[in-house]
């Protein structure tokens, strides 16, 4: 599986940062998700994205950005095929997990993983990113449900008298028989015999899974997790919600989803599921977390990281807050993230400073570390000055050795950084040696980050210690809230002793955005998937008519793009050719060319990876309902 190295880094989603770490375990999953999906291709099985990582397909076209594992489900015939056949379906290093290969694994599922020890050797690493540890990917069994309610309600007393024995033994370790009685019982009501000289927990959980799997797929009615319907009843779909997968796009893949996607997720997650919950703590977040622990507990190996010294700490000097006129340069190793800089940039302008931008090499450094090479993608010196015409692009490394009065830098990581490096020149040792008053704007910064998001804060250690925030003179901040969440991690690290330096070193700077006060028409989006004919058939289109009949009434005032999902009229023609041709035959007009977020007012239609961008950038977003007949 080919990853671009750019993926790889640090990047910002949906005001959430992902540093590189968590891209690795990411792209490691992906190749496991790309053996698994070549051997089900192969071997005729059939899987579907499930939990987190369909939510993520429809609204992020990938992981959602505070999740770090991948679920997929199986109907139970391929969960069984494709569990009891991993080593003639994957690679040798892969293995399954599972209450027949661990007694003390709980759950009625499996987990495929990349390998059931640790693995320093350089194919290993090189295929998973440069982890050394084991991966995977959780698979969840469907099962079926019949209409017949009398079969259904005694099928689940078996059912739940053989889970509460397996619970009770696997949570207290019983021995056969502190439960001989319920074993009784069990083989009276389900027609088994339990051999009580062999693994009776291994024994149990094998009728249970039978039980599941007592309804085919041609008798059932609906299709469902079974452990999640016993009991309340709330958790089945309609059989045809599954009958069919699509292949949608998720992260530089793609990963088969049910054709009603839409309902099953409104039912998983609630009808609000397109606005981002960070749900859920961090106790066990990030998982990799407990990797790292054992590598440095049990094989020496130290994932690169800077330590706090008190002779690094600079004190902020505030003699130059005042000060105009003089040099000052902005280092940027990467053109994105000089848009944290250019607002401060202009502010040196408007202080009479000579105003100085040096864009300057990135080297990429290979996942597995085995090499590093020069990041060859440039920019035009005409993006840097944008707004900033009084400004002068250099290219000239020596421009360090001239003594700017102030160096404004955004690359924090120096050697600790394992994905992307610069020059050591532009470290922040020498720069400091190099100015009088050198200052870190953190190339990605969060706009919000509440103090009760414990993911992000879990996460935060990995971009903040770092050693330019301790060399630097001053931090600047784009507002109050990261200020309080930058000074509670970097007293984390430091000690509370020092609280009242980085309080004084941290300034905020509030970029002045000029309002849009845009006039005329309104430009809305309209966007329309599979899932929308898939559970609605010919109610889709007479809505679809419906919404262009009231855009008609008002295109005076409104400008619409019709946009719909990649490779939906191919999907249409060749699950639902009825619909196929009447959707064509409307001679509905689709909008080609490329979406600007920015240009658009408003989103309108299915659930999608549009809306989610679109909410991103504070614009109002109507998710389309279709009433059922």
């Amino acid at each position: 599986m080919d990853i671009i190295h750019k993926f790889y880094e640090d990047e910002i989603r949906c005001d959430y940062l992902v540093p590189s770490m968590m891209k690795r375990t990411w792209a490691a999953q992906i190749e496991i998700l790309a053996d698994l999906d070549k051997a089900c291709t192969e071997n005729k099985m059939e899987y579907f994205a499930e939990w987190g990582t369909l939510l993520g397909v429809i609204r992020h076209e990938g992981f959602i950005p505070w999740d770090d594992d991948m679920d997929i489900c199986m109907k139970r015939g391929d969960y069984n095929s494709f569990t009891r056949n991993v080593s003639s379906f994957l690679p040798e290093n892969y293995s399954i997990v599972n209450y027949r290969s661990s007694r003390d694994f709980k759950q009625m599922l499996s987990r495929i993983v990349s390998s059931d020890h640790y693995r320093f050797d350089a194919e290993y690493m090189h295929k998973y990113s440069g982890l050394p540890f084991p991966m995977g990917i959780d698979i969840f069994p469907l099962d079926f449900l019949s209409d017949d309610e009398e079969y259904e309600r005694e099928r689940e007393e078996r059912a739940t008298l053989v889970f509460g024995v397996v619970n009770d033994m696997a949570k207290y370790d019983l021995a056969p028989s502190a439960v001989e009685d319920d074993l009784k019982k069990i083989e009276s009501r389900c027609h088994a015999k339990i051999d009580r000289k062999g693994d009776v927990l291994t024994q149990l959980r094998e009728l249970l899974e039978k039980i599941f799997a007592e309804v085919d797929e041609k008798d059932a009615a609906y299709i469902t997790l079974y452990p999640l319907w016993m009991g309340e009843h709330s958790y089945r779909f309609p059989v045809g919600y599954y009958k069919n997968g699509i292949r949608m796009k998720f992260e530089n893949t793609t990963i088969p989803v049910p054709v009603c996607y839409d309902a099953i997720l409104k039912h998983k997650y609630g009808p609000s599921y397109m606005m981002p919950v960070r749900s859920g703590g961090a106790h066990e977040y990030p998982y990799y977390e407990n990797h790292v622990k054992v590598l440095k507990e049990h094989f020496g190996f130290e994932w690169p990281a800077y330590k706090f010294n008190e002779r690094d700490l600079v004190r902020r000097k505030d003699a130059d807050d005042e000060k105009t006129g003089g040099v000052c340069l902005f280092i940027t190793y990467d053109a994105k993230a000089f848009a944290n800089m250019r607002s401060l940039a202009g502010s040196y302008i408007d202080r009479g400073y000579e105003v100085r931008i040096m864009p300057v090499t990135k080297y990429d450094i290979a996942p597995d570390m085995t090499g590093i090479t020069a990041d060859t993608h440039t920019v035009s010196d005409e993006y840097y000055l944008e707004g900033l015409e009084e400004a002068v692009v250099t290219h000239d490394p020596d421009e360090i050795r001239s003594h700017p009065d102030v160096i404004v830098t955004n690359y924090p990581y120096d050697e600790y950084n394992l994905i992307t490096a610069v020059d050591k020149s532009f470290y922040s040792r020498p720069l400091r040696g190099c100015t009088d008053r050198l200052i870190y704007v953190p190339a990605f910064e969060v706009s919000r980050l509440k103090a009760e998001d414990e993911r992000a804060k879990k996460l935060m250690p990995m971009y903040v210690h770092t050693p330019l925030a301790a060399l630097c003179d001053e931090i600047v901040l784009h507002s109050e809230e990261m200020k309080e969440r930058y000074i509670e991690c970097l007293c984390d690290f430091s000690g509370e002793g020092y609280r009242s330096i980085w309080e004084d070193k941290i300034t905020v700077f509030e970029d002045e955005k000029a309002e849009k006060t845009g006039t005329g028409k309104k430009t809305i989006m309209f966007c329309i998937g599979l899932a929308t004919f898939a559970q609605y058939g010919e109610q889709a289109i007479d809505k679809i008519k419906s919404v262009f009949g009231i855009f008609e009434e008002n295109r005076d005032k409104v400008e619409v793009k019709f946009v719909t999902a990649k490779n939906l009229n191919d999907d249409l023609m060749s699950l639902y050719p009825q619909l196929y041709e009447r959707f064509t035959a409307e001679g509905f007009q689709t909008y080609d060319g490329e979406i600007d977020i920015s240009q658009t007012d408003a989103y309108y239609g299915e659930p999608s990876h549009y809306a989610t961008k679109m909410l991103n950038a504070g614009k109002p977003v109507m998710i389309m309902n279709i009433e059922c007949r």
